[in-house]
């Protein structure tokens, strides 16, 4: 019953496939689906198996290094007493560990097994007299395919333990100076009592509040005086307080005097006050996905913060009600989780199982035609024995080999077989596509050794060595520098037409005719002195300015005003042919005429039949251009946009300027009408409700007043809608209908 049962944090096999090893994993979460089902979140660990071959060729150099830094009698004793069999059988024991995380159905699990970080200072001997027993020393990746050396490994040796000196004797002296190796912070030996300095604290604190109060950032994170206080009272202020105190030796004046200088208050503020909320949010979430794994925190989440910054907001963190929020609603989730499932031992038969009858010894029934007897009787691929209670078979289909019960249960265990065989580790899928001719292995062998990895510190070929680990684990990569020789220079500066040096830059891979460059380079030089090849050595930087003097210069251009930036004199501005609209007449006095506008009572004198005849119902040919006269636009309510004065003068004075004007020839403006000889100064009309108005021409504009009848409006749906919209913007042009050849204005 306890066998069976199994609890988050176990190590167990899964199993995948009938004919594969299983799977090593670590459960991190067990939950249950909505279908009753029992789902485990696990860690993903990978065997040697699983690595591409570059990878582990680095994992056994790994070895070797660890071998060789813990000492050579360390060595011996590991490696001197194995035989090939058990150090064919210790690397059926390595592990890989991932940070993969992935769902798989409980009732695939097959057994527990207990997986350990490799200690130094044990015999590799203690993992083999094991069952089920694993460790790992190395993490891979399996997305960017890297190995990167764990940082939990045990600091033994001579190289992290230090030397313990020899007892001294009653009244001998060491000879150290303990003010060298100390330093004093704080006495109680002072002339302060405890509520001075009490009152000293609170006294810092307030110039905190103050401070912050001052910074613009503090004053947006803390934007009321509770959440000021709140951190100014904080440790560090108090810290710094202290130390203040402490550096002016107690005396509160000069204390008091340094907490406010010259520059203004003096503001402290700890790791929680300078992070901020997008800050805060990154670090939960990179908490909740690598746990205190800070390295990692600080490398993918938080680059731009030291670890020092990483750790002390860590703790920090942990005091605010926001820690205490997260930690209760994961122990709600852990209680809704479940803590142990029950899986019974799987008892269905394998599929490569070649004979399933139990009394059945070395694979015969005796006579019978099973196709276990027509495999003449092979003996196991691993042990070589020929007697066994069950018979699987393994490997290529074509070999038809077979295994014996204890080599199946160790190949389903530890991913290989007991001793080497032809087949190696018996990867038979990599072995299948080489015979049939795929170059899909060779294509991915060949990315994996293109491929870098992102995040290298002082690794050496895709292992990254991190602070902690040991030494790196070889030599690095060969480095290379490009030697320039003087002929080479030469060529450059002889040759610049064919080498193109700054296109070459631009784009290195095309190539460039060396063959040509030679030639020419011989040819050029055949005919210069060694002085003159010198002096083709000799660099010549180019002065291009300082960059501060061309952003000044292009800055401040100077005080010179360019031509087109100047205003032209009116007198010099062009005449224009025409006047479009030109000013009114002038009076005697110098000022200009405008129509005047009658009071109410010389409205009322306006006889109501005297009614211009742009107010009159107009026949359809009168607006229409059927007479070939093309009707102008309509003008401008106003004749000119500048201010001027409006002096009305007396009817008898308006008629003898207009007298005058018509004398000498003058033309009136287009904005003065005559009625009956006499000229329009305003016209009085009647609205629909029938009440009087009076119409300034100065301010009314010249509308036309059109009523539809049914003959119009049968008329205008006769029209297409692309000629109502150009009669519409040009209502002075002739309209045809297709009903008769009328020509129709519409005015809306």
């Amino acid at each position: 019953m306890t066998a069976n049962m199994y609890r988050v944090g176990d190590y167990v096999y899964f199993e995948t496939s009938s004919t594969s090893p299983y799977q090593i994993r670590r459960i991190e979460e067990l939950n249950k689906t909505a279908s009753g089902n029992v789902e485990a979140k696990v860690m993903c660990f990978y065997r040697r198996r699983d690595l591409p071959s570059p990878l582990i060729q680095l994992a056994d150099k790994h070895q070797c290094a660890l071998d060789e830094s813990n000492g050579n009698s360390q060595n011996s004793e590991r490696n001197d007493g194995f035989t090939p069999k058990q150090r064919h059988q210790m690397k059926h024991r390595e592990l890989f560990l991932s940070r993969q995380v992935e769902t798989l159905p409980a009732t695939h699990i097959r057994g527990k097994c207990s997986v350990t970080l490799f200690n130094e200072t044990e015999s590799l001997a203690s993992y083999l007299n094991k069952d089920d027993m694993f460790f790992y020393c190395l993490v891979f990746d399996p997305t960017q395919k890297t190995l990167l050396a764990d940082k939990g490994e045990i600091r033994v040796g001579s190289r992290y333990q230090c030397d313990v000196t020899n007892l001294l004797r009653e009244g001998e002296s060491d000879g150290r100076e303990l003010s060298e190796l100390e330093t004093l912070v704080w006495t109680p030996e002072h002339n302060l009592t405890d509520r001075q300095i009490d009152q000293f604290l609170v006294v810092a604190r307030s110039v905190g509040t103050f401070a912050r109060a001052l910074d613009c950032s503090s004053s947006v994170k803390q934007p009321s005086l509770h959440m000021s206080a709140a951190a100014a009272s904080r440790d560090i202020t108090l810290f710094h307080a202290m130390d203040t105190l402490h550096h002016h030796h107690y005396n509160l004046s000069s204390a008091l005097c340094s907490l406010v200088p010259s520059s203004g208050p003096v503001l402290c503020r700890d790791e929680m006050e300078e992070w901020s909320a997008s800050e805060a949010n990154l670090f939960e979430e990179a908490l909740d996905k690598y746990g205190k794994d800070f390295n990692d925190i600080r490398q993918d989440f938080l680059p731009w913060k030291t670890l020092k910054n990483i750790i002390e907001y860590y703790y920090m963190w942990k005091t605010t009600d926001r820690y205490v929020q997260q930690k209760r609603v994961k122990a709600v989730e852990a209680e809704s989780k479940l803590k142990q499932v029950y899986i019974p031992n799987y008892n269905k038969p394998n599929p490569a199982a070649l004979n399933n009858n139990k009394g059945v010894v070395n694979g015969s029934s005796n006579g019978s035609s099973e196709p276990v007897v027509s495999l003449g009787g092979k003996a196991c691929e691993s042990c070589s024995v020929t007697v066994s209670s069950q018979w699987y078979a393994w490997g290529p289909s074509h070999m038809q080999c077979r295994l014996c019960h204890a080599c199946w249960n160790y190949w389903k265990r530890y991913g290989g077989l007991k001793v080497p065989t032809r087949f190696g580790e018996g990867d038979f899928e990599s072995i299948g596509k080489k015979k049939s001719g795929s170059d899909v292995d060779e294509d991915k062998m060949s990315s994996l050794m293109s491929h870098r990895p992102h995040r290298c510190n002082i690794g050496a070929h895709g292992i990254v060595v991190r602070s902690g680990s040991p030494r790196p684990i070889m030599k690095t990569r060969t480095a290379f520098y490009l030697c320039t020789t003087p002929l080479t220079k030469i060529s450059r500066r002889l040759c610049r037409h064919i080498m193109k040096p700054r296109h070459a830059a631009r784009a290195p891979f095309f190539p460039i005719n060396i063959q040509a460059v030679k030639q020419e380079c011989s040819a050029q030089m055949a005919g210069k002195s060694l002085v003159e090849l010198r002096q083709l050595l000799v660099y010549r930087r180019k002065d291009r300015g300082n960059v501060t003097s061309i952003a000044t210069r292009l800055g401040n251009p100077g005080n010179v005003v360019p031509a087109w930036l100047i205003l032209t004199d009116k007198d010099n501005l062009p005449k224009p042919e025409r006047v479009a609209f030109p000013k009114p007449p002038k009076a005697p006095d110098g000022s200009l005429l405008y129509e005047r506008v009658p009071n109410k009572p010389e409205a009322d004198k306006v006889p109501l039949n005297n009614m211009s005849p742009s107010l009159k119902r107009r026949a359809y040919d009168e607006m229409n251009g059927i007479d070939g006269s093309v009707l102008a636009g309509p003008p401008t309510k106003r004749p000119s946009k500048e201010p001027m004065p409006q002096h009305r003068s007396l009817s008898d004075q308006y008629a003898a300027v207009m007298a005058a004007a018509m004398a000498t020839g003058q033309s009136l403006p287009r904005h003065i009408a005559q009625i009956n000889g006499k000229p329009k100064i305003a016209h009085m009309t009647r609205t629909g409700s029938g009440r009087k108005q009076v119409i300034s021409w100065m301010d009314a504009p010249d509308d036309v007043y059109f009523r539809a009848t049914e003959g119009s409006k049968k008329i205008r749906r006769q029209v297409t809608s692309s000629e109502l919209r150009r009669a519409a913007r040009k209502p002075w042009r002739a309209l045809k209908t297709k009903v008769d050849d009328l020509q129709v204005v519409v005015l809306d």
